[in-house]
Protein backbone atom coordinates (compact mmCIF):
# COMPACT_ATOMS: atom_id res chain seq x y z
CA UNK A 1 0.00 0.00 0.00
CA UNK A 2 1.40 3.36 -1.02
CA UNK A 3 -0.40 6.50 0.18
CA UNK A 4 0.02 9.95 -1.28
CA UNK A 5 -3.00 11.93 -0.66
CA UNK A 6 0.87 5.23 30.61
CA UNK A 7 3.95 3.38 30.04
CA UNK A 8 2.99 -0.24 30.14
CA UNK A 9 1.33 -1.15 33.42
CA UNK A 10 3.01 -4.06 35.14
CA UNK A 11 1.12 -6.79 36.94
CA UNK A 12 2.37 -7.31 40.46
CA UNK A 13 0.22 -10.42 40.93
CA UNK A 14 2.63 -12.67 39.05
CA UNK A 15 6.20 -12.61 37.83
CA UNK A 16 5.23 -13.29 34.23
CA UNK A 17 2.39 -11.57 32.42
CA UNK A 18 0.07 -13.55 30.20
CA UNK A 19 -0.05 -12.65 26.49
CA UNK A 20 -3.57 -11.30 26.99
CA UNK A 21 -2.37 -9.08 29.84
CA UNK A 22 0.52 -7.63 27.84
CA UNK A 23 -1.79 -6.98 24.90
CA UNK A 24 -4.21 -4.97 27.03
CA UNK A 25 -1.30 -3.16 28.67
CA UNK A 26 -0.14 -2.12 25.22
CA UNK A 27 -3.61 -0.81 24.39
CA UNK A 28 -3.61 1.24 27.60
CA UNK A 29 -0.20 2.61 26.71
CA UNK A 30 -1.37 3.59 23.23
CA UNK A 31 -4.50 5.27 24.62
CA UNK A 32 -2.54 7.17 27.27
CA UNK A 33 -0.30 8.56 24.54
CA UNK A 34 -3.15 9.85 22.39
CA UNK A 35 -3.78 6.86 20.13
CA UNK A 36 -7.48 6.28 19.43
CA UNK A 37 -8.66 2.90 18.14
CA UNK A 38 -10.74 3.28 14.99
CA UNK A 39 -13.88 1.23 14.73
CA UNK A 40 -14.64 -0.92 11.71
CA UNK A 41 -16.77 0.89 9.15
CA UNK A 42 -14.99 4.11 10.12
CA UNK A 43 -13.95 5.72 6.84
CA UNK A 44 -10.27 6.05 7.75
CA UNK A 45 -10.18 2.53 9.20
CA UNK A 46 -11.68 0.94 6.13
CA UNK A 47 -9.53 2.98 3.73
CA UNK A 48 -6.29 2.02 5.47
CA UNK A 49 -7.31 -1.62 5.88
CA UNK A 50 -8.35 -2.03 2.25
CA UNK A 51 -5.25 -0.27 0.98
CA UNK A 52 -2.95 -2.23 3.27
CA UNK A 53 -4.29 -5.60 2.16
CA UNK A 54 -4.31 -4.55 -1.48
CA UNK A 55 -0.71 -3.38 -1.17
CA UNK A 56 0.32 -6.83 0.04
CA UNK A 57 -0.68 -8.29 -3.31
CA UNK A 58 -1.04 -12.07 -3.31
CA UNK A 59 0.03 -12.14 0.35
CA UNK A 60 -2.88 -9.93 1.45
CA UNK A 61 -5.16 -12.89 2.04
CA UNK A 62 -2.63 -14.24 4.55
CA UNK A 63 -2.76 -11.09 6.71
CA UNK A 64 -5.34 -10.24 9.37
CA UNK A 65 -5.72 -6.59 10.39
CA UNK A 66 -6.40 -6.79 14.15
CA UNK A 67 -6.71 -3.07 14.96
CA UNK A 68 -5.97 0.39 13.59
CA UNK A 69 -5.22 3.32 15.89
CA UNK A 70 -5.11 7.01 14.97
CA UNK A 71 -2.75 9.52 16.57
CA UNK A 72 -5.01 12.25 17.96
CA UNK A 73 -2.00 14.39 19.00
CA UNK A 74 -4.06 15.23 22.10
CA UNK A 75 -1.29 14.90 24.70
CA UNK A 76 1.12 17.73 25.50
CA UNK A 77 3.92 15.85 23.74
CA UNK A 78 1.64 14.99 20.83
CA UNK A 79 0.67 18.63 20.36
CA UNK A 80 4.33 19.65 20.50
CA UNK A 81 5.23 17.05 17.85
CA UNK A 82 2.42 18.21 15.60
CA UNK A 83 3.40 21.87 15.94
CA UNK A 84 7.05 21.02 15.31
CA UNK A 85 6.09 19.09 12.19
CA UNK A 86 4.06 22.04 10.93
CA UNK A 87 6.91 24.48 11.54
CA UNK A 88 9.47 22.29 9.78
CA UNK A 89 7.04 21.61 6.92
CA UNK A 90 6.64 25.33 6.33
CA UNK A 91 10.38 25.92 6.57
CA UNK A 92 11.03 23.13 4.07
CA UNK A 93 8.36 24.49 1.75
CA UNK A 94 10.13 27.85 1.67
CA UNK A 95 13.54 26.25 1.21
CA UNK A 96 12.37 24.07 -1.67
CA UNK A 97 10.48 26.71 -3.60
CA UNK A 98 6.98 25.80 -2.49
CA UNK A 99 7.08 21.99 -2.23
CA UNK A 100 8.23 20.39 1.03
CA UNK A 101 7.89 16.94 -0.59
CA UNK A 102 5.80 15.44 2.21
CA UNK A 103 4.95 11.76 1.75
CA UNK A 104 3.25 8.96 3.64
CA UNK A 105 5.56 6.09 4.59
CA UNK A 106 5.54 2.91 6.67
CA UNK A 107 7.76 2.00 9.62
CA UNK A 108 7.72 -1.51 11.13
CA UNK A 109 9.58 -2.69 14.20
CA UNK A 110 9.17 -4.56 17.48
CA UNK A 111 6.26 -3.81 19.80
CA UNK A 112 8.62 -2.31 22.39
CA UNK A 113 10.23 0.06 19.90
CA UNK A 114 6.86 1.14 18.51
CA UNK A 115 5.60 1.80 22.07
CA UNK A 116 8.71 3.87 22.80
CA UNK A 117 8.27 5.89 19.62
CA UNK A 118 4.63 6.61 20.45
CA UNK A 119 5.53 7.53 24.04
CA UNK A 120 8.80 9.42 23.57
CA UNK A 121 9.61 9.75 19.89
CA UNK A 122 12.46 8.19 17.91
CA UNK A 123 15.49 7.82 20.17
CA UNK A 124 17.82 5.24 18.63
CA UNK A 125 18.95 4.28 15.15
CA UNK A 126 19.13 0.59 14.34
CA UNK A 127 19.70 -1.18 11.06
CA UNK A 128 16.56 -2.30 9.23
CA UNK A 129 15.39 -5.68 10.44
CA UNK A 130 14.93 -6.78 6.84
CA UNK A 131 16.25 -5.62 3.50
CA UNK A 132 19.29 -3.51 2.74
CA UNK A 133 20.66 -0.68 4.89
CA UNK A 134 21.09 2.70 3.23
CA UNK A 135 23.12 4.83 5.60
CA UNK A 136 22.60 5.51 9.30
CA UNK A 137 19.08 6.85 9.67
CA UNK A 138 15.44 5.92 10.10
CA UNK A 139 14.35 3.74 7.17
CA UNK A 140 10.74 4.12 6.06
CA UNK A 141 8.93 2.63 3.09
CA UNK A 142 6.38 4.15 0.69
CA UNK A 143 4.85 0.69 0.15
CA UNK A 144 3.84 -1.41 3.14
CA UNK A 145 4.99 -4.67 1.54
CA UNK A 146 8.59 -3.41 1.65
CA UNK A 147 8.48 -2.71 5.39
CA UNK A 148 6.18 -5.36 6.81
CA UNK A 149 8.99 -7.87 7.37
CA UNK A 150 10.63 -5.37 9.76
CA UNK A 151 7.57 -5.61 12.02
CA UNK A 152 8.64 -8.26 14.51
CA UNK A 153 6.11 -10.65 15.99
CA UNK A 154 5.34 -10.11 19.69
CA UNK A 155 4.23 -12.61 22.34
CA UNK A 156 0.65 -12.43 21.04
CA UNK A 157 1.62 -13.09 17.43
CA UNK A 158 0.97 -9.44 16.57
CA UNK A 159 3.11 -7.12 14.45
CA UNK A 160 3.09 -3.32 14.65
CA UNK A 161 3.47 -0.83 11.81
CA UNK A 162 3.31 2.96 11.88
CA UNK A 163 1.97 4.96 8.96
CA UNK A 164 3.76 8.29 9.12
CA UNK A 165 3.93 11.59 7.34
CA UNK A 166 7.51 12.32 6.35
CA UNK A 167 9.16 15.57 5.26
CA UNK A 168 11.61 14.60 2.52
CA UNK A 169 12.56 17.96 1.02
CA UNK A 170 15.34 17.53 -1.52
CA UNK A 171 16.47 13.91 -1.69
CA UNK A 172 19.80 12.36 -2.63
CA UNK A 173 20.73 8.82 -3.59
CA UNK A 174 22.21 6.74 -0.77
CA UNK A 175 24.11 3.61 -1.71
CA UNK A 176 23.45 0.29 0.01
CA UNK A 177 25.75 -0.34 3.01
CA UNK A 178 26.67 3.35 3.15
CA UNK A 179 27.77 4.75 6.52
CA UNK A 180 26.43 8.22 5.73
CA UNK A 181 24.51 9.77 8.65
CA UNK A 182 23.75 13.29 7.42
CA UNK A 183 23.19 15.14 4.13
CA UNK A 184 26.25 15.50 1.93
CA UNK A 185 25.57 19.24 1.73
CA UNK A 186 22.91 21.83 2.60
CA UNK A 187 21.18 21.24 -0.72
CA UNK A 188 19.85 17.87 0.47
CA UNK A 189 17.50 16.95 3.31
CA UNK A 190 16.91 13.18 3.16
CA UNK A 191 17.94 10.08 1.28
CA UNK A 192 16.34 7.57 -1.09
CA UNK A 193 17.53 4.33 -2.62
CA UNK A 194 16.30 5.30 -6.09
CA UNK A 195 15.20 8.62 -7.59
CA UNK A 196 12.64 7.34 -10.08
CA UNK A 197 11.02 4.59 -8.01
CA UNK A 198 12.14 4.82 -4.38
CA UNK A 199 11.43 1.84 -2.17
CA UNK A 200 13.18 3.32 0.88
CA UNK A 201 13.26 6.77 2.45
CA UNK A 202 16.10 7.64 4.84
CA UNK A 203 15.60 10.34 7.48
CA UNK A 204 18.82 11.38 9.20
CA UNK A 205 19.16 11.15 13.01
CA UNK A 206 19.16 14.93 13.50
CA UNK A 207 15.77 15.17 11.76
CA UNK A 208 14.03 12.01 12.97
CA UNK A 209 11.73 13.72 15.49
CA UNK A 210 11.01 16.84 13.45
CA UNK A 211 10.55 15.32 9.99
CA UNK A 212 8.54 12.19 10.92
CA UNK A 213 5.01 12.34 12.35
CA UNK A 214 3.31 9.00 13.16
CA UNK A 215 -0.34 9.22 12.09
CA UNK A 216 -1.69 5.68 12.35
CA UNK A 217 -0.71 2.41 14.03
CA UNK A 218 -1.69 -0.86 12.36
CA UNK A 219 -1.69 -4.11 14.34
CA UNK A 220 -1.63 -7.19 12.15
CA UNK A 221 -1.20 -10.91 12.33
CA UNK A 222 0.44 -12.98 9.59
CA UNK A 223 -0.33 -16.64 8.98
CA UNK A 224 2.27 -19.40 8.88
CA UNK A 225 1.58 -19.70 5.17
CA UNK A 226 2.65 -16.06 4.76
CA UNK A 227 5.96 -16.76 6.45
CA UNK A 228 6.52 -19.86 4.32
CA UNK A 229 5.62 -18.21 1.03
CA UNK A 230 6.87 -14.65 1.48
CA UNK A 231 8.58 -13.25 -1.55
CA UNK A 232 11.48 -10.91 -2.11
CA UNK A 233 10.32 -7.44 -3.18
Amino acid sequence: MTIDNEKMLLSFDSEVESPSSTYHNSLRSFKKNGMIELEERNKEHDLIKAGFLSGMGQLGKEVEIVAIHKNSCSTILGQARLESFRIYSEAMRKKCGGNANIKYAWFGSSKDEICNIISHGFSTITEPKSGECFGIGVHLYPANIHGVLSALEDENGLRHMLLCRVILGNTEIIEASSKQFQPTCQDFDSGVDNYLAPKTYIIWPSYMNSHILPNFLVLLRKSRKFLQNRILV
